[in-house]
């Protein structure tokens, strides 16, 4: 499959390198059945692609630049396998091939489960598929590794958090706001306590380790910081000040009672600033839903018209297809029509020449006739002169006499009945009726 063509036609990886595994199974014994992104093991920095059959799988290492774009590196068959163990996660799945004298390690992105099914249709391993629950297929929590489930719980926890933000009504923060305050002062307590009796701290876990507990409980309090930060509003922050108001106005207050109107004064041109920068915070919220909003209609509206467009696409290649399919036909219709003209032609004109031909034959047998009798009128009067028929015609019936004698012209030889070239001389015969007549006409009778 040569480079320049893939440079001509601007096709992805994936499409370059299904069409060569197809035109590679063109000639093969083995039903093709799906091709997909692979990983046997091979440290490469080139993509690997496997196609699965009936019979086994190859792979290909697929190399843009090269001359050959993909090239075929290793198959297996399903024959050299007893058993098989499947790891299902979302995005990939991994097989581990046990066989008589020889093991594999083999990743398949996207299509695991349809090889899963091509296994059990087309082959007699037993298939062990590996099953655990829902939430360790997720993207962080697949390896089972310590610092990638923090890390993950922690983004995920972020990307909830700014979605209650958004759904929950403001009079609910100023709650979420001290209660996550709450859990964040006994997370630090029970971390502290944890790294030294971690079983105090994990009474839920059969793996009480200090490493589980620093990690459980740094979790809590990141989550529960983040919550108190992010549910920390215009009115959240101006309760502590509004209390610390109050706290000197009563203050003031015991010690003079003539500040207290001012003291009222104030409060309320502060709770008014504070409506004010609430309202401004909710209309920056809306205006943020607003875009988000957009941005997603606009991506939909994308989809759509990118679906539109491979609609319209496929309707065209299956109506060139269908014009070409009506072309052939058409044409082989002609060619048939074509082809039954010539032969009724030929029939006629056979026909005619087989006319032609019986019609010379009967003029030649009546001319024959004719000369026949002629010869037997001057024969019974004295003069007699041999009957010599047509070069194509040795019969006897159109004589006068029953002849016996068979004459060659140009040899001057008569045969009898019986002779050995009697039956052999067909051309150029003189009949006679007898031996007396042949030799009268100047002919000798054959040795043989």
């Amino acid at each position: 499959m040569s480079k320049t063509r893939y440079k001509n036609q601007k096709e992805s990886n994936e499409a370059i390198a299904k069409a060569y595994i197809e035109n590679d199974y063109t000639n093969s014994q083995n039903k093709l059945l799906l091709v997909s992104k692979a990983n046997y093991g091979k440290i490469s920095s080139n993509v690997c692609y496997s196609s699965v059959d009936d019979k086994g799988m190859n792979f290909y290492e697929f190399n843009k630049n090269a001359e050959r774009n993909l090239m075929l590196i290793e198959r297996y068959e399903w024959s050299d396998f007893s058993s098989v163990t499947i790891n299902h996660s979302i995005t990939k799945s991994a097989f581990t091939f046990v066989g008589h004298d020889k093991n594999r390690d083999i990743t398949i992105e996207v299509k695991g489960k349809e090889v899963e099914q091509v296994i059990r249709n087309h082959s007699s391993m037993e298939v062990n598929v590996v099953k655990r629950p829902v939430w360790t297929k997720v993207l962080g929590y697949r390896s089972q590794t310590s610092w990638k489930m923090f890390m993950a719980s922690t983004i995920y926890t972020l990307i909830l958090l700014f979605i209650l933000h958004a759904l929950l009504p403001a009079a609910t923060h100023n709650f979420i706001m001290e209660l996550a305050s709450l859990v964040l002062f006994l997370s630090i307590i029970g971390l502290l306590i944890g790294l030294i009796k971690p079983k105090w701290v994990l009474p839920k876990f059969k793996v009480k380790t200090r490493k589980r507990v620093l990690f459980s409980y740094l979790y809590l309090i990141f989550s529960c910081f983040f919550i108190a930060v992010a549910f920390t509003d215009g009115e959240s922050t101006s309760t502590p000040a509004s209390t610390q108001v109050s706290s000197s106005q009563n203050s003031v207050t015991v010690a003079s009672k003539k500040d207290g109107a001012d003291s009222s004064k104030q409060k309320v041109e502060k709770n008014d600033s504070d409506k004010a920068v609430k309202e401004e915070a909710k209309q920056k919220a809306e205006e943020q839903a607003a875009k988000e909003e957009a941005k997603r209609k606009a991506e939909e509206q994308a989809a759509k018209e990118e679906a539109k467009r491979k609609a319209e696409e496929q309707a065209a290649k299956e109506e060139a297809k269908q014009k070409a399919e009506e072309q052939a036909a058409k044409e082989e219709a002609e060619r048939k029509a074509q082809e039954q003209a010539a032969k009724e032609e030929a029939e006629r004109q056979a026909e005619k020449q087989a006319a032609k031909e019986e019609a010379e034959r009967k003029a030649q047998q009546q001319a024959a006739s004719q000369q026949a009798t002629t010869s037997s009128s001057t024969s019974s009067s004295g003069n007699y002169k041999p009957f010599e028929n047509d070069p194509s015609d040795d019969q006897q019936s159109n004589m006068s006499c029953s002849g016996q004698i068979k004459g060659n012209k140009n040899s001057k030889i008569y045969h009898v009945p019986g002779g050995a070239y009697y039956d052999r001389t067909q051309d150029n015969i003189v009949w006679f009726c007898s031996e007396a007549d042949a030799q009268a006409a100047g002919y000798r009778k054959s040795q043989r």
